[in-house]
């Protein structure tokens, strides 16, 4: 049996937001995925300032995947 795209996803809407590098936010994720869509994070995610260091970086985004999960109880996905 065939599953659509929605079922397989989990949403309820066939709507997968782009990930837009420093764009996103746990806020407009949690938006998008509470909307019905698949709401994606973008590489930096959250960050308003430009850092060189790669353990910040993965810092940064832990804090907004921990935001976001206070925010949603919907489906979201990392680039």
């Amino acid at each position: 049996m065939k599953k659509s795209i929605t079922e397989i996803l989990g949403i309820k809407y066939p709507l997968v937001q782009g990930p837009m590098s420093w764009l996103t936010n746990a806020e407009f994720v949690a938006s998008v995925s509470n909307a019905g869509g698949l709401g994606v994070f973008g590489p930096n995610a959250g960050q308003t300032t430009l850092t060189h260091s790669p353990v910040e970086t993965a810092e940064r985004m832990r804090r907004e995947i921990q935001k976001t999960r206070g925010l949603t109880d919907k489906p979201y996905q990392l680039s």
